[in-house]
């Protein structure tokens, strides 16, 4: 029995080693080896390494992964081989983080201060985690103390290339164990003045925006987490965590008004909340896990008539809020035998939406849109142990989503509007083979679905499209060949995989009224692609690379790209120390063949993308860092999103004291 508790708990022991919240994780084979044959793992030293503020930035620099704009709305978003960010499953500490209404969000909101470390899982993920994670898993796991007293406390300034202050931020994190209680606080404050373009740019004629400094862009982004927990002898857990964020940004209005309609928007506020308990209680070589939670997301936005945001005299003029939020449960039950590590998950997840019109003069509210959805999903999944060297993974999942109200002013279609269901089976499956200590082949096939968002079957775009709340799941069926070479200094791995989706949405000409699109199940796409990674480190010098070719192809359309996917993205590091405390750090990134859409709905393809960041870092007596360097050195000019142009070169020094 000893023996099957110390193989069920390997997985929780080494979070807890290196101070990530155990509870928080959700992993898919039994011990850290098989796991990082099917997920990859993001420490909170690499964020730092790369001086990464926000999540979306840690991101970008994983193979398969790319960050994207969407600068009509100010918001930056996620794709993992080419599938966006609303068919992916995020979550903070096993809690699935999006919108209700549509299913996405804004990924630059997320400060990186309190993150222990991120785990990805691509096409082939754990049952566990639920419903909709069609194009893979993100799940971001907090810190979690175990020292008697420990912590750090963080600044950074960040100065744009004239040399005048754009943004600083600042953090906290301290937290305690005494005996089997721990205790964790942490806090941050992100204030970004403005953020000054390339000197490339030009202005179009008749553009708004003039060189120099980026009209609109100022935003503040605040947040407070609180964690306190208790471990029992067995290693049985209990915690309960409470998040606070609140923002506020700026939008930044498109250049050019071809490649982007013009909007003046501005967003009051951003907030979100979440309460949650959790915990896990050891039986030997079984146990059983927990988790509720509550969360809330705030936003309003305001539409202006001029780029001074000063009139709202005109129809195109209006203000707006959503007061959305979920609660949900997961229970999860594990069983490790001899050769077997048997999981059962149940995840419940209700869903609410509510819009309100708010009148611009008087300031009164109506309420326009009162959705709500319950998901539930159950799933099975075993890691079967042929010999020492030989493992089948397996699991099985049902999906089902109900439309459980739906109320809506809009009088357009209202004959069209109903409560709907849609489900699915998951099937998955994988084999894992170790060639030697040091390497591993894994071949995976796996079903995955995508269940249509409230925007998705409900919304009317303005007027110019038409609900369609028949809408069926996507499917995804993901083939995977994969290897893994880890020793002391060097780990390397390749993947290649083919992913084929049928009943993708995507909107259509509505034929009983051409002047109107719907969104209807008639696409079909192939994604395929090629990863590469490798580092190397010893006691002086780390380097390391990552390659990622994703091909999307319509198969019903040609015509019809996928946006927002660069086919070919690459990442290469090296820090090197060089005495006395010092040491140097670089890094390059490239990415092109991307496709975006200009305000005509033609595609173009971007202009190709290369940044080169260098800092200089101090080590003090393994308590104090100080780093001073620049972002963007060649001053590159950069557009994710037509007509949104991102910060050209940036300085910046930063100050960290550990305890």
């Amino acid at each position: 029995m000893k023996k099957s508790f110390i193989a069920l708990s390997v997985v929780a022991s080494l979070a807890l080693a290196d101070g990530s919240y155990t509870l928080g994780k959700v992993s898919v084979a039994s011990s850290i080896e098989d796991v990082n044959v099917i997920e990859q793992t993001i420490t909170s030293q690499t964020i730092e390494q790369n001086n990464e503020q926000t999540v979306s930035e840690s991101l970008d620099n994983v193979s398969g992964i790319s960050m994207s704009k969407m600068g009509a709305r100010g918001e930056t978003t996620l794709s993992i081989r080419g599938f966006d960010a609303k068919r992916i499953g995020v979550f903070i500490d096993g809690i699935p983080v999006y919108v209700p209404y549509d299913g996405n969000f804004d990924y630059d909101r997320f400060l990186t201060n309190d993150i222990a470390q991120i785990d990805i899982s691509k096409g082939y993920s754990s049952v566990a985690y639920g419903a909709n994670t069609m194009g893979g898993v993100i799940n971001i796991i907090s810190k979690k103390p175990t020292k008697e007293l420990e912590g750090n406390i963080k600044g950074e300034i960040i100065l744009d290339s004239d040399a005048q202050m754009s943004r600083h931020v600042e953090s906290i994190n301290v937290g305690s164990r005494v005996g089997s209680f721990y205790a964790q606080l942490s806090g941050s404050y992100n204030k970004r003045d403005h953020f000054r373009m390339s000197d490339d740019y030009r202005p179009t004629l008749g553009s708004v925006q003039p060189k120099g400094d980026r009209l609109r862009s100022e935003s503040t982004d605040k947040k407070i987490s609180l964690k306190a927990g208790f471990i029992a002898d067995d290693a049985s857990e209990i915690a309960i965590t409470y998040a606070n964020q609140q923002g506020v940004k700026e939008q930044p209005t498109s250049v050019d008004s071809t490649r982007s309609s013009v909007r003046y928007w501005d967003w009051p506020y951003w907030d979100k909340e979440t309460f949650s308990i959790s915990g896990q209680k050891n039986f030997g070589n079984s146990y059983i896990k927990a988790l509720a939670y509550y969360d809330t997301i705030k936003n309003s936005i305001h539409s202006y008539d001029n780029i001074e945001h000063s009139s709202m005299n005109f129809g195109k003029s209006w203000k707006s809020r959503y007061d959305d939020y979920s609660y949900g449960e997961r229970l999860e039950y594990g069983l490790q035998t001899d050769s077997n590590f048997l999981k059962l998950a149940l995840n419940y997840k209700k869903d609410v939406h509510r819009a309100y019109d708010i009148d611009k003069v008087t300031g009164s509210e109506t309420l326009d849109e009162d959705y709500e959805d319950n998901t539930i999903s159950l799933g099975v999944e075993d890691e079967y142990s042929i010999t020492e060297s030989f493992k089948i993974l397996a699991g099985l999942s049902y999906d089902r989503r109900e439309s459980d109200k739906l109320y809506d002013t809009n009088s357009a279609y209202t004959n069209m509007m109903k409560l709907t269901t849609q489900d699915a089976f998951t099937p998955q499956v994988a084999l894992v083979y170790a060639l030697d200590v040091s390497s591993k082949l894994r071949a995976s096939a796996a079903q995955k679905t995508y269940l249509p968002s409230m925007k998705d079957r409900y919304s009317r775009r303005m007027g110019t499209s038409v609900p369609n709340v028949d809408l069926d799941k996507e499917i995804a069926n993901h083939f995977e060949l994969s290897y893994n070479y880890t020793t002391k200094n060097i780990t390397a791995g390749a993947n290649l995989y083919y992913s084929k989706i049928n009943d993708a949405v995507q909107s259509v000409i509505y034929a009983p009224d051409p002047t109107k699109e719907q969104n209807q199940n008639v696409g079909d796409f192939e994604h395929k692609g090629l990863e590469l990674e490798a580092t190397y480190m010893n006691d002086s010098t780390k380097v390391g690379a990552n390659y990622a070719f994703v091909d999307v192809k319509n198969k019903n359309d040609s015509d019809v790209k996928r946006t927002g996917v660069p086919e070919n993205q690459f990442f290469a590091y090296v820090e090197q120390k060089i005495g006395a405390g010092f040491s140097i750090y670089a890094n390059m990134k490239f990415r092109d063949d991307e496709y975006q859409q200009i305000a005509n709905r033609d595609y173009v393809k971007m202009s190709s993308i290369t940044t080169f960041d260098a800092k200089v870092i101090y080590n003090y007596a393994k308590t104090i860092q100080a780093e001073i360097g620049i972002k963007n050195l060649t001053d590159e000019l950069i557009e994710y999103d037509p007509g949104f142009v991102e910060a050209g070169r940036e300085y910046f020094a930063a100050l960290n004291y550990k305890f």
